[in-house]
């Protein structure tokens, strides 16, 4: 339902770094929702960021915590959907560099580049509500970030005839270094009877291999103050798909009364 799109150290497949900030750096227009709750189809899609792929990603800087174990490539899970390359002309000023999926202590973790958008509060659908399509943890769209209670997380759906498939599975939960918080697949975002054919299933960067809409809160703060927190983390990050539970974490809405989440990096730090 939810289709707001708007916006480790694990070396990935793609280069994350493994070491013991629902958006980001462009959308500028106001987003909508709608859901059919028979479809569990929903709709954020105007106004969405969407990168050219042309966008030279430099690596973002990392912590100097410690422990670390830098570690080896291994294979990338990938989404049941593929995405094409980006069809707007709106660029992303933030510059990120595309990581790669890396095994290591405390256990081989399988990790993408994700192209990272976020909603909130004041573009779900309705406007100002958390609602979402496909509850697992909450009842709303929600979340701490820590792995007991992970933030709500859309993404791309297709629907052929009465079928409706998520591009992850229903409770496929994230580790995002970045925000260094853990999320989990309640949502979906994509319009009409044909959401493939648009955001979140396609139209990501080509150095990112799915994209994910995260839930950033603001009850608690600005629609202005929630723009720009999208704005600011949006992006291509490295992100662990099915992380262990020991990543460090840093609790709470990824924007709120205090502001937008710190941002980390492409680093993941064991707790």
């Amino acid at each position: 339902m939810l289709i707001a799109l708007l916006g480790v150290a694990l070396v990935t497949a793609t280069g994350v770094v493994i070491a013991a900030r629902q958006s980001h750096s462009e959308p500028t227009a106001d987003l909508s929702r709608e859901f059919d709750p028979a479809s569990r189809s929903g709709s954020r899609i105007d106004g969405l960021p969407t990168p050219s792929s042309s966008t030279d990603m430099s690596l973002a800087p990392s912590p100097t915590q410690s422990p670390s174990a830098r570690l080896s490539p291994t294979s990338s899970p990938s989404p049941t959907g593929a995405g094409s390359s980006p069809t707007r002309s709106t660029s992303p000023t933030r510059t990120t560099a595309p990581a790669t999926a890396t095994t290591g202590s405390p256990s081989s973790q399988p990790s993408i580049n994700a192209y990272i958008t976020g909603y909130s509060y004041f573009d779900d659908t309705p406007p100002g509500s958390a609602d979402l399509a496909n509850p697992v943890l909450h009842d709303q769209a929600g979340g701490t970030g820590t792995y007991a209670d992970p933030i709500t997380v859309a993404v791309g759906h297709s629907v052929t005839g009465s079928e409706d498939v998520l591009d992850w599975p229903a409770g496929t939960r994230f580790y995002i270094p970045n925000l260094r918080r853990y999320f989990i697949v309640e949502d979906t975002c994509g319009d009409g009877s044909t959401p493939q054919d648009g955001p979140c299933h396609t139209g990501y960067p080509s150095s990112a291999t799915t994209w994910l809409d995260i839930w950033i809160g603001g009850q608690d703060g600005s629609e202005s103050g929630a723009a720009q927190c999208m704005d600011a983390i949006t992006g291509t990050w490295a992100v662990l798909v099915n992380p262990a539970s020991t990543y460090a974490t840093t609790a709470g809405d990824v924007y709120g009364s205090a502001g937008c989440a710190t941002q980390y990096g492409n680093v993941a730090i064991i707790g």
